[in-house]
């Protein structure tokens, strides 16, 4: 029985983006865990973007792309929109792309970077719902649905608690 190689590190995808390998057995995946604010269509340049690989189990992530998930660590910043969801410590991978939905949080790009949270699209904008206990929303000016993928970095997939 021929031993299985695991795919490098190195390798990107054709757009330049380093691709998520798979770690001996086909059903145990490396997910890159990015650093805060760093942006998942712009980690090319910054190999520092990426602070550790997370290994998951294929099933938890459904039939998503391999390439097409990342992750971030909660931390006390983000809980301004995540409290009451998730907790500083707590792991969440994403897809890029994917459906916007309130239950569901969403690494949106902002002017300061990537923020974590719960959305919601009205209009011409992107409400950033708060936290449980905060009270205000922050908004995002969006030029349309169609304008939707380039705001939104990734959706929740799966939220690991520490």
């Amino acid at each position: 029985m021929a031993r299985q190689r695991p795919l490098s590190l190195n390798r990107s995808n054709d757009d330049g983006r380093p691709s998520v390998a798979e770690a001996g057995p086909p059903d145990v995946l490396r997910i890159p865990v990015l650093a805060d604010g760093a942006d998942p269509g712009k980690i090319a340049p910054s190999p520092l973007a990426v602070r550790d690989r997370l290994l998951v189990d294929r099933r938890l992530v459904a039939d998503h792309a391999p390439e097409r998930l990342f992750a971030y660590d909660v931390t006390l910043p983000a809980m301004k929109h995540l409290r009451g969801v998730a907790s500083p410590g707590d792991r969440i991978v994403f897809r890029r792309g994917g459906r916007v939905a309130a239950d569901r949080i969403c690494a949106v790009r902002t002017p300061e970077g990537i923020v974590l949270a719960r959305v919601l699209f009205k209009g011409r904008s992107l409400l950033l719902l708060p936290g449980e206990g905060e009270r205000d929303f922050e908004s995002v000016e969006v030029d349309g649905l169609k304008a939707l993928p380039g705001i939104i970095a990734g959706t929740q997939v799966l939220l690991i608690r520490r």
